[in-house]
């Protein structure tokens, strides 16, 4: 059976960092450390929006996010993610044209402040993720893409990096830390290439198995919950022949999972929309706040939504009689 586990790309991986915490593992896990020290722990910020150019969106994907540092200023993280089977070798060029259009958009809503007076434009981080057969062997630093000549030359031009994550030279165990964000980025791995379906099915199922049985149900979980062409059919044959005898098993486990985390994931959905409603409201949230969202039931949460719209500052929102 010829046939593509992910239909889309574009809409699979953004689907994958719409989970609550994706983002923020995918950016902890693969920017500079010296970068992740200096921005808070909050979830970053989803804003709206696509910079890559329409000819290009076949091959590209992006998604922009809003971070604070922990000194209380901003900065954006730029997530690319590179569907083509081999790199793009003017993606540095590409990348630049993003920033730039990122900064020009950020300058018309933001440059200025109360006063007028311009302010400094927010630090971006580039990060690409990248899933094709060909090793990614293009330089990462934008002036290594110049003809210098002299490296004399070389503090006197543009320069910038970009970090990133070529998914076809890294282990399977070491995608990520995060189980959702880790059975994702393997299915983009093992499963974003045309072929029969069921031996990719049995290829990804095998490789979940040897990073554990855990993985293997959260993967069985998450072909049942996304939009693809694997019938239970299919899927319940390539688990037969990955573990002989418990297909149906898994198949149920990961049913009850999956039901059981739409529960999870509405709450987690709602405390989200929360949170970005204060940070539009009223600015930053403190991260004590944020963590007393992130814990709430949900009638609180929906208290919390009433009050935004009457409170004239954060405390407000949170004060005890009001939350009462």
């Amino acid at each position: 059976m010829q046939s593509r586990l992910i239909q889309r790309h574009d809409q699979f991986f953004k689907h994958l960092l719409d989970h609550p915490g994706t983002a923020g593992a995918l950016i902890r896990e693969r920017l500079p450390k010296a970068v992740t020290e200096l921005i808070s722990p909050a979830d970053p910020v989803l804003l709206p929006g696509t910079f890559v150019d329409k000819e290009l969106r076949e091959y590209r994907t992006d998604r922009l996010y809003g971070v604070t540092t922990r000194t209380g200023g901003a900065a954006f993280i730029y997530v690319l993610m590179e569907h083509k089977s081999s790199p793009d070798p003017r993606i540095d060029l590409q990348l630049l044209g993003y920033e730039t259009r990122i900064w020009q958009d950020w300058d018309r809503r933001e440059g200025r402040d109360a006063d007028g007076r311009v302010r400094k434009q927010p630090p971006i981080f580039p990060l690409v993720v990248y899933h094709g057969e060909a090793e990614w062997r293009i330089p990462l630093n934008f002036a290594d893409c110049l003809d210098l000549g002299d490296e004399a030359m070389r503090p006197h031009v543009l320069d910038f990096r970009y970090s990133l994550l070529d998914l076809g030279r890294i282990d399977d165990g070491g995608l990520s830390k995060a189980e959702r964000l880790r059975v994702g980025l393997l299915i983009l791995k093992h499963g974003s290439r045309d072929g029969d379906l069921h031996h990719t099915l049995v290829r990804l199922g095998r490789a979940a198995l040897a990073l554990g049985p855990d993985d293997l149900i959260a993967l069985v979980r998450y072909i049942m919950a996304e939009p693809n062409a694997v019938e239970a059919a299919i899927l319940r044959n390539a688990l037969r022949e990955i573990v002989p005898g418990q297909e149906t098993r898994l198949m149920t486990i990961a049913d009850e999972f999956r039901a059981e985390g739409i529960l999870i994931g509405e709450a987690r959905g709602k405390a989200e929309i929360l949170l970005r409603q204060l940070r539009r409201r009223f600015g930053s949230v403190p991260e004590d706040r944020a963590e007393r969202i992130s814990g709430a039931s949900d009638d609180q949460l929906n208290t919390w939504a009433e009050i935004i719209l009457d409170a004239a500052t954060l405390d407000e929102v949170f004060a005890e009689h009001r939350a009462n």
